[in-house]
């Protein structure tokens, strides 16, 4: 039955994000063709419509940012706390299957959305390289690439790999406090969404709060990334590869254990506090 309710769920969303995916790139071809048009031409009229059209991308881009989210809330709410949550909840499936086809969902099109804003910066920078000979050029860039690769050892991809393990589960955990969130605002009968937007911050507060009192908080953290990143050779004096590895581990652990108490209270409330008059 959970796959039954994401294809509804896929299918429901599908067009929103298509229609918002296509709308970036164009922006982006755009925008990078003007670039290479301007410095063609160096023309006036075109310089003016490069500023129009940058701004038209940083506002597709920033656009992005918000209907990613406000289709994560606003497909929760109204579908299971809504009107057709009326319907939603006579199907034989348990609260649980419900909360799970959305945060899958949310959280497949969220790094749908990561990918599609990469793509068009990639699409973007190629346009604006356009004046130079690419054939020409490759062998240089692939040399630079392979040096660029040579100069990390495996230690540093794994950290890397692993950092982009704790962001990917950062991103869940948030998905689902947005909804525990939902489910907290739903309990108040007057002004709902606000209540639902101060427990978001609230939960976040305190979830960053446990965080730094287990001393794996931002700071840290992202101390022991610039570490890494910047100069590999130092990690060995600064930060031992253990202790990040350490720290990125413990990291990933209370965000993905807050992810579940997250899931599990908005669970228990769907079940047991569930007010659809």
């Amino acid at each position: 039955m959970l796959k039954k309710l994401l294809k509804y769920e896929f299918k429901a969303t599908a067009r929103t994000y298509g229609g918002m995916y296509l709308a970036l790139l164009a922006a982006s071809v755009l925008f990078g063709g003007s670039v290479w048009r301007w410095n063609s031409t160096n023309s006036d009229a075109y310089s003016t419509l490069v500023g129009l059209l940058s701004l038209v991308y940083t506002a597709v881009i920033i656009g992005t940012v918000v209907v990613t989210i406000m289709t994560i809330v606003q497909r929760f709410y109204r579908n299971l706390l809504g009107r057709e949550g009326y319907l939603m909840h006579t199907l034989p499936v348990t609260e649980a299957q419900l909360v799970g086809a959305k945060l899958i969902s949310g959280t497949v099109w969220s790094v749908c959305s990561i990918f599609a804003a990469g793509l068009s910066f990639g699409i973007l920078a190629i346009l604006m390289m356009a004046e130079i000979d690419l054939l020409d050029q490759l062998p240089w860039m692939l040399s630079q690439l392979r040096e660029a690769f040579a100069r990390y050892d495996m230690a540093f991809w794994e950290t890397m790999l692993f950092s982009g393990l704790v962001c990917f589960v950062r991103m869940v955990s948030a998905i689902a406090c947005i909804y525990a969130a939902c489910m907290v605002g739903h309990q108040f009968k007057s002004h709902p969404a606000l209540a639902g937007i101060l427990s978001f911050f609230g939960m976040q507060y305190v979830q960053g709060w446990i965080e730094k009192l287990l001393r794996v908080g931002a700071g840290v953290y992202e101390t022991a990334l610039y570490t890494v990143v910047g100069d590999a050779g130092s990690i060995q004096t600064t930060l031992s590869a253990q202790g990040f590895m350490g720290c990125a581990a413990l990291t990933l652990g209370i965000a993905a254990a807050f992810g579940v108490f997250w899931f599990g209270l908005t669970v228990w409330l769907m079940r047991n506090r569930l007010n659809m008059e």
